[in-house]
């Protein structure tokens, strides 16, 4: 018998090893220690897991990645869909339907106002068809070469995360934390320093007198990139062209690759680094959205892959 309910305690060795089996592609291996600070830590809000069992044996699940959203000078509670997997032997349209109805109704249970996703191409449909959300963004890859050394008069900090004490990491982003009155994912400094502490990756911070920049070391089809994961500027600072240069120049440098990948939206920049690839050659991420309390969609002044569990 199959049967759907909210998994309070998660085994991540085996989530990981049925997730890897579920996705069947050599280019998709999950880890139990970042599924396991993803699901607890990553977003500092915690997370609810919907998984579905045959007896004892877990077979499936979706998750709902609980964050706090700023919306016109207000915090509101929401949430992101990730981690959508069954088993192949348990595929079928009555159980991917129980999965997102008891996710819909843990969402009303927690006023969970805001729901978002950023699907891959079968989640996609099922998240609009059982989630109600819909297309709210579409954000290009956007690719660029650096060289050179970053200028040094601009230049406050740059350093690999892992190598600062925590007290250091801390203070360093105490000055960027997003402001109530920027529409987007609200991140504090303990947020923040959870969300670029993921056991399995690398990152970096990088900043200037008004704005900070965290990046990352990553290979996507055997080439080596520096990414760009997001930046912040500090509140009421005018954001120069040249601290948008300096820091990618620093991240390129840091990380030894002259190539570097932006993906987001941030209205405080004077202009977003790189040129953005053409649909043909990289789809767009599609980013879906719902407010459950009101109708008309908000403008987002900032989303970028930090934002998300892409990195």
């Amino acid at each position: 018998m199959i049967t759907v309910s909210e998994e309070r305690a998660v085994d991540f060795e085996s989530t990981a090893q049925i997730a890897t089996e579920a996705f069947g592609s050599k280019h998709v291996k999950f880890y139990p220690q970042r599924m396991k600070w993803l699901y607890e830590r990553g977003f500092g809000r915690g997370s609810s897991v919907v998984a579905a069992f045959d007896g004892d044996k877990k077979v499936g699940q979706i998750v709902l990645l609980h964050q706090k959203v700023n919306l016109n000078g207000e915090p509101v509670v929401a949430t992101q869909l990730i981690d959508l997997f069954i088993l192949r032997a348990y595929r079928s349209p009555t159980l991917v339907r129980r999965l997102y109805k008891e996710a819909e109704r843990l969402c009303e249970a927690n006023r969970v106002r805001v729901i978002l996703g950023l699907p891959n191409p079968v989640s996609a449909p099922l998240n609009a068809r059982f989630m109600r959300v819909h297309p709210f963004l579409s954000l290009p890859t956007r690719i660029g070469v650096s060289i050179g050394w970053p200028r040094r008069t601009r230049l406050q900090f740059s350093a690999r995360v892992k190598t600062m004490p925590r007290d250091e990491v801390i203070e360093r982003l105490s000055a960027f934390a997003t402001p109530p009155g920027e529409n987007g994912l609200s991140w504090d400094t303990a947020t923040l320093f959870e969300r670029i502490s993921d056991p399995t990756c690398e990152y970096a911070v990088h900043a200037t007198d008004n704005l900070l920049l965290v990046s990352s070391s990553r290979r996507t089809r055997g080439i080596s990139h520096a990414l760009l994961c997001g930046f912040f500027a500090r509140p009421e600072a005018a954001v120069d062209s040249r601290d948008i240069r300096t820091l990618v120049r620093a991240a390129c440098r840091l990380w030894k690759h002259p190539l570097f990948i932006y993906a987001g939206l941030n209205r405080r920049l004077p202009y977003l680094p790189g040129l953005a690839l053409s649909a043909r050659l990289r789809p767009p991420i599609l980013v879906q959205f719902r407010d459950t309390a009101c109708e008309a969609d908000p403008t987002f002044d900032r989303f970028q892959l930090i934002d998300s569990d892409y990195v």
